[in-house]
């Protein structure tokens, strides 16, 4: 939420304290900051109510306040304050209930909502609808599951709905919706631009220029480039480091407005080097490595390289035409879209065992196996997606008591993964590696409605009912990656599958405003995930077979909940929500690890069903703004606590994997005037969780931590001048572990980074 007269955003999740004693904290404190506004002076009451936000999350204009159910919007004034340079993660984890799983690194990382979709490196899809300007754009075994950075510049607001949206947004809106609608082109000469420099060698620019050409048409044109250079974690045997990165993003829209019609057209290019894939290896003392090792944290012994790669165009034409009945809107979408995932299988190489045996940590008796061992075990997760989204609907002006919407939709999903295993070539297995490539065909109709009364003025409800018929073709074959042959041994690992499903999806709620700033809502409402197949079975030495497919998963929610002003100058929403699972879909893993005897390669991830869950939680977020020191504050408190178990036979009463016990969040935004043409801004954000376990195994647990973000300087005109700091106090966590009985594989978040910002507007 937003206050009209603040440029304080606070979205805070606790941040350092116990989970109990922050979610106390930010209950209690909301409202002593409201106490403490009661006795500004009158102008400064005025500043504090809260602006009516207006958002086209259900397919029709709505204020924030009147969604029955949990919303959060972040307007384009909240982005700017953190800095104008958003990702996935550095957005969503400041939601209540929302789980950023970056198990692995951004392009295969995940969106959660309320313990939804927790397959990660797999090919199974969102548990959460993932929308860009109202189009789907979920799919794909690389990017599938989250936003591109590309997706989130010039954003105009993200909208976030949080439970169960099966009824209108479809296939995999079972944990909620993101949807990330961009800047659209205005009738006023207006831009920005943006200079940044960080440490590990970072620059970047952006620049927005907004042109009206006459009363009808306009353009709007957006760059963004970044290049960095260094990073922090280095590989000497290649000479770069796996966390350098660069991008270059251009967006051009046209838009034409005559009357009652409007058209929009958005074409964009982005190509992005992200973080790659880093993990340190432990292993433990063993007859092979009588005192173990561990591998140093920020100096790794690989020689395959670690790459993440993002490579896009999009496509996207809207209109909307407004009747004296309602309006018609359409949104077009294609979607041509590349990833990579790039890293060392076995996290070693011949120099650093040859380092080993000198300093005297391998067994004499073991040292020709060691030397001996095939280091040039390297991974690369290839995939291209080629999507093509389709939506028409009718929304009805408001009849009497009467609301009513009906649309249809079509999307298409063509894409082909592969799956790259490398390894040395020798006399007696002269192949360089395999490739398991893959194809697939996804197709999907839909067609869906909505409905509402209001019974009384103060009484309303409303039901959403869709259709939705999948089609789903795939296959893979194993082919030897240098000459494309098919691989010896390999035929256990071609797969060739169908499937049809067809679903009806449905929410039902009611709504109630017992005063004008209250309202009350229950809803109860399915979804569902589709099935799929998975693209690589793995290695012939696993000790787990990685299952060929896994079915649909569905959904059944139950919710309750209040939003409203519970002071003239705090705004709160809280609700609690029971979710029932058939056929769950998590991940699981082959057996294999580093230093395995059996398989001693980088684990194969895969997806199944596990079978029934029941997950339920407790969720608010709180905003308020009262002056202090002579200067606006605005704050945002929230927080959850989520639990529930898995039923079933095999994994019966076991907790759902990636599902933190407790989260919070916390986001301060506070101005005050140093003279009369110069302004100081301080943000700070942070976000924590406790408790939850990584994997159905139920170990290891994931671990506990408090990321903070802040941001200071000042504002003097068209002006801006920033510094910056990520993870301020340089915080250290694990954000992936593989223990075994020999050693762990682990994966540690990203220290502190910094920097400065300039930017000017007009």
């Amino acid at each position: 939420m937003t206050f009209a007269s603040s440029r304080l955003r606070l979205r805070v999740l606790a941040g350092g304290a116990a989970p109990g004693a922050l979610l106390a904290a930010a209950l209690i404190g909301a409202p002593l900051a409201a106490q403490a506004q009661a006795k500004a002076t009158g102008a400064a009451q005025a500043s504090a109510s809260i602006e009516e936000i207006v958002v086209t999350a259900r397919k029709r204009e709505e204020r924030l306040r009147d969604i029955p159910t949990a919303a959060t919007a972040l307007g384009a004034d909240q982005l700017r304050e953190i800095g104008g340079v958003a990702t996935a993660q550095s957005l969503l984890t400041n939601v209540p209930g929302v789980n950023f799983a970056n198990t692995s690194n951004p392009v295969t990382s995940e969106v959660s909502i309320r313990g939804s979709g927790t397959s990660r490196a797999t090919t199974a899809e969102s548990g959460v609808g993932l929308f860009r300007d109202g189009a789907f754009i979920g799919g794909g075994t690389v990017l599938g599951r989250t936003f591109t950075d590309l997706d989130l510049f010039d954003a105009n607001r993200v909208e976030i709905l949080r439970g169960v949206q099966g009824g209108l947004n479809g296939r995999n809106a079972e944990g909620g919706s993101v949807n990330v609608v961009s800047a659209r082109p205005t009738h006023q000469y207006e831009g920005f631009a943006m200079g940044d420099v960080a440490n590990n060698d970072h620059y970047e620019g952006q620049l927005v220029v907004n042109l009206p050409i006459d009363d009808h048409w306009a353009m709007r044109f957006g760059a963004d480039f970044m290049d960095q250079s260094k990073g922090f974690y280095y590989l000497p045997l290649l000479d770069r480091y796996a966390d350098q990165q660069y991008k270059q993003f251009l967006r051009w829209q046209l838009n034409f407005n005559q009357g009652p019609f409007t058209a929009n057209l958005l074409i964009e290019h982005g190509a992005e080097e992200l973080p790659g894939l880093v993990y340190q290896v432990n292993t433990f003392p063993s007859a092979t490595y009588p005192s173990g090792f561990h591998q140093d944290r920020f100096s790794l012994p690989w020689n395959s390289t670690s790459e993440a790669k993002m490579r896009m165009d999009n496509y996207e034409f809207t209109t909307n035409t407004d009747f004296s009945l309602g309006s018609f809107v359409t949104t077009t979408m294609y979607r041509d879209r590349s990833g990579q995932n790039a890293y060392d299988r076995d996290a070693s190489s011949l120099q650093y065992a040859q380092s080993l045996v000198a300093a005297g940590k391998v067994a004499a008796a073991a040292i020709p196996t060691v030397l001996g061992a095939d280091y040039g075990l390297g991974g690369n997760q290839l995939d291209h997606a080629k999507i093509f989204y389709q939506d028409v609907h009718f929304t009805g002006q408001k009849v009497g008591d009467f609301t009513w919407l009906v649309g249809a939709e079509y999307y298409l999903l063509r894409d082909l993964p592969q799956s790259v295993l490398a390894k040395t070539p020798t006399a007696a297995s002269p192949s360089i590696g395999t490739n398991d490539v893959g194809r697939e065909r996804f197709e999907s109709y839909a067609a869906y409605g909505s409905v509402g009364y209001d019974f009384t003025p103060k009484f309303n409800v409303s039901g959403d009912l869709r259709v939705t018929h999948d089609s789903e073709d795939f296959s893979t074959q194993r082919v030897d990656f240098g000459t494309g042959l098919p691989a010896a041994n390999g035929v256990a690992f071609d797969i060739t599958g169908s499937q049809r499903d067809t679903r009806t999806s449905y929410t039902v709620t009611a709504g109630y405003k017992p005063i004008a700033d209250w309202l009350l809502y229950a809803k109860v409402g399915t979804a569902f995930r589709p099935g799929g197949f998975n693209t690589s079975l793995g290695d012939v030495r696993q000790p787990t077979p990685v299952p060929t497919s896994y079915n649909s998963e569905t959904l059944t929610a139950y919710e309750v909940g209040f939003k409203g002003n519970v002071l003239s100058n705090v705004y709160l929403t809280a609700d609690v929500y029971d979710n029932e699972f058939d056929n769950l879909i998590i991940q699981g893993n082959n057996g294999c690890f580093v230093g395995s005897p059996i398989c001693p390669v980088q684990q194969t991830a895969f997806a199944f069903n596990a079978g029934p869950a029941s997950l339920w939680g407790v969720e608010f977020e709180s905003t308020s703004h009262f002056d202090i020191l002579g200067g606006p504050l605005q704050l945002t408190l929230s927080g959850s606590r989520q639990g529930g178990k898995i039923g079933g036979t095999i994994y019966n009463g076991r907790r759902q994997p990636q599902q933190p016990d407790w989260t919070a969040t916390l986001d301060a935004y506070y101005t005050h005037p140093i003279t009369e043409a110069v302004t100081g801004f301080f943000n700070f954000k942070g976000n924590g969780r406790w408790g939850g376990v990584q994997e159905v195994a139920q170990i290891p647990l994931l671990d506990d931590y408090t990321d903070f973000d802040a941001r200071i300087g000042v504002d003097w005109g068209r002006y801006e001048v920033a510094l910056h700091a990520e993870n301020v106090f340089n915080t250290t966590y694990v954000v992936f572990g593989a223990p075994t009985a020999t050693n762990n594989v682990v994966r540690y978040n990203f220290p502190r980074t910094y920097g400065l910002q300039l930017r000017y507007s007009w």
